[in-house]
């Protein structure tokens, strides 16, 4: 699986197993699978946008006709469902950040995405996937759009030592309720185009701050990424969106 990751080369490649069925039509009747992701250099907890290209095609290509999905992952059971108008509902465990000490690595790393450290950016870590959320209030959508994140060796080593596995920048929105752009040379993704996992620990980042629990989110990459969240409980969050099939094709071992 490592090898294969390495060759597709994207941000992550999702590996899936039927659980609840065997046979020649085992993914078509199944509604259990084990889900497994892999950058091209490391095996990450929770990955939103495979799990949604993963349900996708056992919905759409494979045949699969289950009005939901589950999956045995490294962040416990997830559950997929089909939405409205095409949208595909995917329930994952809530990963609300916490403050961290603003050490010397910490302020490398803020320096590394916004071109400076200052008091008033906000700067949290999400427990379990590691994520450091990186807030300037002073800072907007556009500004969001526009960085140019330069991490050095020396801000790698940083992220390293941190114990972070991405780097989000946010900022509240004007048509979206807030902006995202995750950067994670850590696993081997210099910016990841749409992270359904950040999403985790971007929903509870910010409903405190609009108080809400519903937001319509962008993740600001240059292909752009439009999700639809909802904290469901004090536990999870349900993450939406839509996938379409580009390519397909056989690999041969």
């Amino acid at each position: 699986m490592f090898q294969i990751a390495a060759e597709m080369n994207l941000s992550e490649t999702a590996f899936i197993i039927p659980k609840n069925a065997s046979g020649p039509n085992a993914f078509q009747e199944a509604s259990q699978f084990g889900l497994r992701w892999f950058t091209p250099t490391e095996e990450v907890k929770l990955c939103g946008h495979a799990t949604l290209a993963t349900s996708y095609v056992l919905f759409n290509k494979i045949g699969n006709k289950s009005t939901e999905l589950r999956f045995d992952t490294l962040s416990g059971e997830l559950a997929v469902r089909r939405g409205l108008d095409g949208l595909l509902d995917m329930t994952f465990p809530l990963d609300a950040p916490e403050p961290v000490e603003i050490t010397d690595d910490v302020k490398l790393l803020v320096a590394s995405i916004y071109g400076e450290y200052h008091e008033s950016i906000e700067v949290g870590l999400s427990p379990s996937l590691n994520y450091l959320v990186v807030h300037d209030p002073d800072a907007n959508e556009t500004d969001i759009v526009n960085l140019d994140p330069n991490i050095t060796p020396e801000a790698y080593a940083a992220g390293k030592r941190v114990g972070v596995i991405a780097v989000i920048a946010t900022a509240k929105g004007t048509q979206k309720d807030f902006h995202s752009r995750v950067f994670g040379p850590w696993v081997g993704i210099a910016e990841d185009p749409v992270t359904g996992s950040a999403h985790t620990v971007l929903a509870p980042f910010w409903q405190g701050r609009l108080s809400k629990k519903s937001f319509s989110a962008e993740q600001s990459s240059k292909r752009v990424g439009h999700l639809e969240v909802d904290i469901v409980s004090d536990t999870h969050v349900q993450v939406s969106g839509k996938a379409v099939a580009v390519f397909e094709g056989y690999i041969t071992l």
